[in-house]
C-alpha cells in the first residue's frame, strides 16, 4: 500500500476533464481527470482518479489513488493504489499495490505490494517487476500460431515475487517462492524455495532450489 504521507489530497479540488486537444504547462491537481481527447501535461499529476480514454503524454511524475487506462498513457514515473490498463501503457517507473494490463505495457521499473496480472494481447516489455504478493502473466488468445508468439510475449530481465504463474514469458531471471510456469516460457535461470512447475512448451536453462528466501543454494 502507499504511504499515507504520499496519498494525493485532492477531495477540496475540483474534476477535470479534457475534451479535444489540451497542453498544460503547470502542475495539475484536481479531484479526477478525464481524458476524452489528448493531454500533454509538461508538469505533474496529482488526482483522486485519473481516467484516460484517449492519449495522456505526463513528461513528470503522476500521483492518484486510481488509474484506469482505455487509451494510451505515457508517463515518466506513475504512484497509485491501483493501475488498471487496457491500451498501452509506458512508463520509466510504476509503483502501485494492484497493477492489472490487459494491453501493451513498456516499463523500465514496475513495484507491486500486493499483485500483479497482465493479459497479454500485444508485445510487452517490463525490465524489472517485482512484487510482494502473486504475479500472474497469461495469454489473452487461445492455440497461438508460431508467427503470433513472436509478437505476443512479455521480455523481462527480472521477474520476482511470492507466488508466479508465467505464459509465454521471456526473461534472464525468475525468482519467486512458489512459480508455475505454463507453456511458451523462455527462462535463463530460475530461483525458487518452495515449488516450480516447468511445462513440456517451456526452457529453462538454470535451476536454483534456495534453502530459504534470499538463503543459500542447494
Amino acid at each position: 500500500m502507499l504511504s499515507p504521507s504520499v496519498k494525493p489530497v485532492t477531495a477540496d479540488r475540483p474534476p477535470f476533464k479534457v475534451r479535444g486537444a489540451l497542453t498544460r504547462r503547470e502542475d495539475l491537481i484536481a479531484s479526477s481527470v478525464d481524458v476524452f481527447g489528448q493531454l500533454k501535461a509538461s508538469g505533474t499529476v496529482t488526482a483522486g482518479r485519473l481516467k484516460v480514454s484517449g492519449e495522456c503524454r505526463i513528461a513528470r511524475h503522476c500521483l492518484a489513488a486510481q488509474v484506469n487506462s482505455f487509451g494510451s498513457l505515457r508517463v515518466h514515473s506513475l504512484e497509485a493504489e491501483q493501475v488498471r490498463s487496457s491500451g498501452y501503457l509506458s512508463a520509466e517507473e510504476v509503483k502501485a499495490a494492484t497493477f492489472l494490463a490487459k494491453g501493451a505495457v513498456q516499463l523500465v521499473r514496475l513495484t507491486a505490494s500486493e499483485s500483479v496480472i497482465i493479459r497479454l494481447s500485444a508485445s510487452s516489455r517490463i525490465n524489472q517487476l517485482k512484487t510482494e504478493g502473486s504475479l500472474t502473466v497469461s495469454s489473452t488468445l487461445q492455440g497461438l500460431s508460431f508467427f503470433t508468439k513472436a509478437f505476443h510475449r512479455l521480455n523481462c530481465c527480472l521477474l520476482k515475487g511470492d507466488s508466479l504463474h508465467l505464459e509465454h514469458t521471456t526473461a534472464e531471471r525468475v525468482c519467486g517462492n512458489r512459480i508455475f510456469m505454463g507453456p511458451g516460457c523462455r527462462i535463463q535461470e530460475v530461483r525458487y524455495t518452495e515449488s516450480l512447475h516447468i511445462d513440456k512448451a517451456s526452457t529453462v536453462k538454470t535451476i536454483v532450489k534456495l534453502n530459504s528466501p534470499g538463503g543459500t543454494s542447494e
